[in-house]
């Protein structure tokens, strides 16, 4: 009886649902990670979390760029997914030691 309650758990374990990941965190690590590091604490590029910008901030200062950070083209990014970037960034929190 006892192995039937094993198998019962697994089974149950195997079943439940994974978290999604966030819809901005595709076109993030493809387009971002590289200079700002897998969560925004920073890498190449300043950090980006905790993340402040609202939309419009964050489309102008992607479509434009500025300092080392090169425009992005629509073409390459659209302005949806560079929403969805922002939304996701300002769901992380920051790490210990990268706390302002």
């Amino acid at each position: 009886m006892s192995c039937g309650v094993v198998v019962l758990v697994l089974g149950a374990i195997s079943t439940s649902p994974a978290q999604e990941p966030h819809p901005g965190q595709a076109p993030y690590d493809k387009n971002c990670k590289v200079c700002h590091g897998s969560e925004g604490q920073g890498n190449a590029g300043p950090a980006l979390v905790p993340f402040e910008l609202d939309d419009e901030q964050l489309l102008m200062k992607v479509r434009e760029g500025g300092g080392e950070m090169p425009p992005i083209s629509e073409r390459r990014l659209s302005d949806d997914d560079v929403k969805q970037i922002g939304s996701y960034l300002r769901s992380l929190k920051p790490s210990a030691g990268h706390a302002p």
